[in-house]
């Protein structure tokens, strides 16, 4: 009876995960309890299983300060976006430790990119006996197994659920070395996730994770978001602002180009199963776009981001899923896209539509509270109220605009940008060492 209901319940937790946007994390967590739960007994809280406990234990004193990362994934595949930002960002803190560990928390057999910094460390159990090297462990599969801590571990937190954690195993870390000053942990804000639920018991949870402020050192994703947060009380003790930056190879690709030859490409950024980049709206949007514009079917019209089937949209015409491309087929369809259409019911301003407009494609994105994207690029349309007529209003006028104008190519130097978004160089690496500092300076002296 007990093992059936805890199939049971990961197979429901699985299927949620097709409706929360946290979903290809939880499918995963939920894939790992199946492994290892079908001969236990269900252990408290995989109701929730983003929040497992990671348990703390004493470990062996060392020479020098370690600092930790906690982060849902590691493997390879699921390296990109907001995990990928905050690598980089740990990539920068590190080297003010002595040691360094990265502790994965949602996979059980982490694969990472044998080219990446932490490629080659030697990835530990959990309840193994701590490494003096840098090192990874694996956290997925925890139930009944303990992390090693010492007095000169420090950490960084990134989504909600292991900051949740972090910030446990900090108030552990305290009660079991009485005599250190009172700590600070760093915290990677890359969107207002407790939004990424109806209001619930995760949507608590998430929000929860805001209110340390004094324990916090926020390293916050956007200045859009920073300013969502303070209009809803959230004040922290340090805060950085990052600036969302294109992405190396694209920067790369980009300025080898003079000028962006463009084809009747309209080109979505597409997520079914993430709610906040409301592909339905999208789909909804494009079908009255096709009814009412005669020449809908001299354009091609792809989506990049999740693989799904075609869909009709009516005219002979359909949405066609390109599904997540490699980064040098992604810079080739950004050169050859013309008008896209991205959306995302965020503070955050999301990179897709970004990294179009940076390619010389004519964008129409949505406002949100604060955001407002326009302001960076003419090559960005804003739709502050957006539905299928405002944004089928939008997306038509580009189109038409494009198909009005003999010339097809797009010159690099006529991209306007007000924004730190075409940088090469990482912003943090020019305040990294005040995070530092904060971190390893007790709160009682600050």
């Amino acid at each position: 009876m007990q093992k059936s209901l805890t199939h049971a319940t990961v197979r429901l937790l699985a299927r949620m995960s097709r409706y929360r946007p946290v979903q290809a994390w939880l499918h995963r967590v939920a894939s790992a309890y199946k492994q290892t739960l079908t001969s236990s007994a269900l252990p408290p809280g995989v109701e929730i299983p983003e929040i497992m406990p990671i348990d703390a234990r004493p470990a062996k004193e060392q020479q020098g300060t370690r600092i930790n990362l906690f982060i849902p994934a590691l493997s390879s595949q699921h390296v990109f976006g907001g995990i990928e930002t905050a690598l980089q960002v740990f990539d920068v803190l590190r080297h003010h430790f002595d040691h360094v560990r990265i502790i994965v928390t949602d996979e059980a057999s982490p694969e990472p990119l044998s080219g990446a910094y932490y490629g080659q460390w030697p990835i530990i159990a959990l309840d193994s006996d701590p490494l003096d090297q840098s090192h990874i462990v694996a956290a997925g599969s925890r139930w009944g197994k303990t992390l090693p801590v010492h007095a000169q571990d420090y950490f960084m937190a990134t989504a909600w659920w292991t900051a949740h954690n972090a910030f446990s195993i900090l108030a552990w870390q305290q009660r079991q070395h009485p005599l250190i000053d009172r700590r600070r942990l760093v915290y990677l804000i890359q969107d207002f996730e407790p939004g990424f639920y109806p209001w619930s018991t995760r949507y608590m949870l998430a929000q929860a994770t805001y209110t340390e402020s004094e324990r916090t050192i926020a390293v916050i994703n956007s200045h859009w978001l920073a300013d969502y947060l303070l209009v809803q009380g959230h004040r922290f003790s340090v805060q950085k602002v990052l600036h969302p930056q294109l992405h190396p190879k694209l920067i790369s690709t980009r300025n080898s180009l003079e000028h962006f030859q463009k084809e009747k490409l309209l080109l979505v950024y597409g997520r079914p199963r993430t709610d906040r980049n409301a592909f339905a709206l999208i789909v909804a949007a494009l079908c009255l776009w096709v009814k009412g514009y005669p020449a809908a079917s001299e354009w091609q019209v792809l989506s990049a981001g999740e693989h799904f089937a075609p869909i009709e949209l009516g005219q002979g015409c359909q949405l066609k899923s390109v599904g997540k491309l490699g980064i040098d087929a992604y810079a080739s369809l950004l050169s050859r896209s013309a008008v896209g259409l991205s959306l995302m019911i965020s503070p955050h301003p999301s990179y897709p539509p970004l990294e179009m407009a940076a390619f010389g494609v004519r964008v129409v994105t949505n406002g949100f509270a604060n955001k407002d994207l326009s302001r960076l690029s003419s090559f960005l349309t804003s739709v502050d109220q957006p539905g299928p007529a405002s944004l089928c209003q939008a997306l038509s006028g580009l189109v038409r605009d494009f198909d009005a104008h003999e010339s097809v190519s797009v010159a690099r130097t006529d991209i306007d940008w007000t924004d730190k978004f075409l940088q090469s160089t990482t912003p943090s690496s020019k305040w990294m060492p005040e995070i530092a500092t904060a971190l390893l300076r007790p709160i009682l002296s600050s």
